[in-house]
């Protein structure tokens, strides 16, 4: 009778387990290294929409959609013990909120460009100052790049700014790519007419 009622409960527990992943609840996790939580959650709960077992993706059908997703991982993560932080939590939902996942809005960057007076650029040693930041040690220019992100309407409303939108959005806790240079060479001819 005990091994009856013993097999009928782990059925049950089993059963549980189950319907909860069927909801799009998560299963049973384990903490991923500090690092690793923003993979983790891009990885459960993709910008682009939910992933299909056939590897296709599903766009979110709205914003809040992505929002639950990330909160409900979020919640299984607290529940693991994963965090020790509470204000690690509220980041997690406050950057998936300010994010374009399941919104038509496009991600913004702004770059401030400053300039490194280190005398040996690139010898890995800050020993200038970025032209930005006065307080900033720097080695090389890249280092004085600053960088702020929003949400933009469309991308028309994020160039006109002054800003570049970031390909496949995001969220604007997301550190910005950095900025690319365009260097432009112009060239002049002379023509000499001879009579």
């Amino acid at each position: 009778m005990r091994a009856v009622a013993s097999f009928l409960m782990i059925v049950g527990a089993l059963a549980l387990c189950s319907s909860a992943e069927a909801k799009g609840r998560p299963g049973p996790i384990t903490c991923p290294a500090p690092a690793n939580v923003a993979a983790a959650i891009a990885s459960t709960c993709p910008c682009t929409g939910t992933a299909s077992p056939d590897g296709s993706v599903k766009a979110w059908r709205n914003h809040g959609k992505y929002v639950s997703c990330v909160v409900r991982y979020r919640n299984a993560l607290r529940k693991a013990g994963c965090f020790t932080d509470d204000s690690i939590r509220r980041t997690l939902a406050r950057c998936s909120a300010r994010s374009t996942c399941g919104k038509a809005k496009v991600l913004c960057c702004h770059y401030d460009l400053g300039t490194c007076n280190d005398p040996m650029p690139g010898d890995t040693t800050p020993a200038g100052t970025c032209s930005n930041d006065s307080t900033v040690a720097c080695d090389v220019s890249a280092d004085c790049t600053r960088s702020t992100a929003r949400l933009a309407h469309d991308a028309d409303g994020c160039t006109t700014d002054g800003g570049v939108v970031v390909l496949g959005g995001g969220s604007v806790c997301d550190v910005c790519p950095a900025p690319s240079t365009t260097t432009t060479t112009t060239t002049t001819t002379t023509t000499t007419t001879v009579l």
